[in-house]
């Protein structure tokens, strides 16, 4: 088994470091000292297709990888067939802050209400704040996600705001895993 140490590490180094290892073959045993490394790698791992087993020891996540899960495990995409939108901040557009916060909660409330729905919605930079406890759009996200949409918040700019503890809809993500989107979805910045 290999045996891939990625304790200390940043986002996204501990998923391009398993990502690799799990293509030269299985099993790996993926070590990481936080629980958003042991989520992204999980994520990856479920998105391949993989089985995943996570212990504790030692203060660190230990996921042991291997082989296949059957494909009628993964759960069928509903009534999403549409863009990968990345929101780059808690505003719409530029100029007036009272403005962009009316044109972001209009914005929402409007993609609830059209189809298709989007198939996923990466929050980046401010706009995490979006997905976080006290925002306007909560509600629409909520909508969203139970439409089937993917709500992804980048975790290193929920830690740069110190308000990782705060995010009330969807997961906290990372920077490969928003370009992996990127690269397989049409995508529109916002």
């Amino acid at each position: 088994m290999k045996i891939i140490d990625n304790k200390g590490l940043d986002c996204p180094q501990p998923v391009i470091n398993t990502k690799k290892a799990i293509e030269n073959g299985l099993p790996v045993l993926c070590i990481v000292d936080n629980k958003i490394a042991r989520d992204n790698v999980a994520k990856l791992c479920k998105k391949m297709g993989l089985e995943t087993l996570c212990e504790t020891k030692d203060n660190a996540f230990h996921l042991t990888i291997g082989e296949n899960l059957k494909t009628s495990d993964k759960k069928p995409q509903i009534e999403t067939a549409g863009k990968h939108l990345i929101i780059k901040s808690d505003k719409f557009g530029q100029g007036d802050d009272v403005l962009g916060n009316a044109l972001m909660k209009s914005f929402f409330f409007t993609l609830t209400e059209t189809k298709p729905y989007p198939k996923r919605i990466s929050f980046v930079n401010s706009g995490v704040r979006l997905a976080c406890e006290g925002s306007e759009v909560l509600e629409a996200l909520k909508e969203l996600q139970q439409k089937g949409t993917e709500i992804a918040s980048c975790g290193a700019c929920l830690d740069f705001y110190k308000i990782k503890d705060e995010l009330a809809e969807g997961e906290i993500t990372n920077m490969y895993d928003i370009v992996e989107a990127i690269n397989d979805i049409d995508t529109v910045s916002i």
